[in-house]
């Protein structure tokens, strides 16, 4: 007698999806086994395991990581969801089977995280007292890492434009930044009529790391005037736009960074003026886990900032 198609599946374990799924946004074994707490043969056995319940292959090793395939895509797509969904549910229940206080964890850049949301924060804690917030600084890319593996409830982040959007992230448009020029008060460029990207070639230069939206719009504006980044007096390379705006004041050099203007008039010694008004703006999101389980305290926390920082 042939095999019953309708129970090919029926053996399917969540283990072997969660090995998959962490595996796949981890984009290596070792990776994935250290934040499963498991060994990286038992994450690699899950994942064979699965794929010979499915009879596809869903990912392929290339050098020290693996990349998917396309019913390695299809799946990812499909099963990611639900398994953010079940890991949100065991800690919402765990949380509130204890009676501990009840956690919120906000991953963001450590520049909204000083200028964008202290007020929110203060009158959100004023609010809910017994609450347990968590606040984390990360880049962009480390934000939707923490938010993806639900070491984060919500995260506060630039988006680029040029990066895809994560299958298993949601994205709320909040605002748009400009890019701006930060200079010193008395820096012969703040009264400029006109400035272009050969200006800039002329003076001591502040970068921020290269794994960064200001990074990458600086190197995308210097290739529109045909100037490689080496062209550039690069001074010093800032970690934060808070260190760039500090070493700006003293004058050791000039910088372009996404920043609202007010941000910039709230910093002494530091001018920023929008180098160019036909750039395009920065967007920045509010990102959550798709299908995952929120407590009410996560969802008047995203209600608030969608609420402050749209307006604002």
């Amino acid at each position: 007698m042939g095999q019953d198609h309708r129970y090919k599946y029926k053996d399917i374990q969540l283990p072997q999806l969660r090995s998959f799924c962490v595996t796949a946004t981890e984009g290596n074994f070792t990776a994935a086994a250290a934040a499963l707490g498991l060994s990286v043969s038992a994450v690699w056995q899950q994942v064979r395991a699965l794929e010979g319940k499915l009879g596809v292959i869903l990912l392929r090793r290339k050098g020290r990581t693996v990349e998917l395939t396309a019913p390695g895509r299809l799946l990812l797509e499909l099963a990611q969801p639900h398994i953010s969904g079940l890991d949100s549910l065991a800690r919402l229940f765990e949380s509130r089977q204890t009676g501990l206080p009840e956690p919120l964890a906000v991953v963001a850049t450590p520049h909204l995280l000083v200028h964008h949301l202290p007020d929110l924060v203060q009158q959100f804690v004023r609010a809910h007292p017994s609450a347990r917030l968590n606040l984390r600084a990360g880049r962009w890319h480390e934000i939707l890492e923490l938010v993806e593996r639900g070491e984060a409830d919500l995260g506060l982040t630039p988006w680029d434009r040029d990066a895809p959007h994560r299958p298993a992230l949601k994205y709320e448009a909040l605002f748009e930044q400009p890019f701006l020029l930060l200079t010193a008060t008395d820096h012969p460029l703040r009264r400029k009529k006109v400035l272009r990207p050969r200006d800039l070639v002329d003076h001591p230069f502040i970068v921020q790391t290269n794994d960064t939206c200001d990074h990458q719009a600086l190197v995308r504006l210097l290739r529109q005037d045909g100037i490689a980044l080496e062209q550039l007096q690069v001074v010093m390379v800032s970690h934060t736009v808070d260190m760039t705006f500090q070493y700006v004041a003293r004058g050791v050099g000039i910088a372009l960074a996404h920043v609202a203007p007010r941000t910039c008039r709230s910093v002494p010694g530091v001018h920023g003026r929008i180098f160019d008004p036909r750039l395009e703006r920065l967007p920045f999101a509010l990102v959550v886990r798709k299908n995952s389980h929120r407590s009410g305290l996560v969802e008047e926390f995203r209600s608030a900032v969608r609420q402050t920082l749209a307006r604002a």
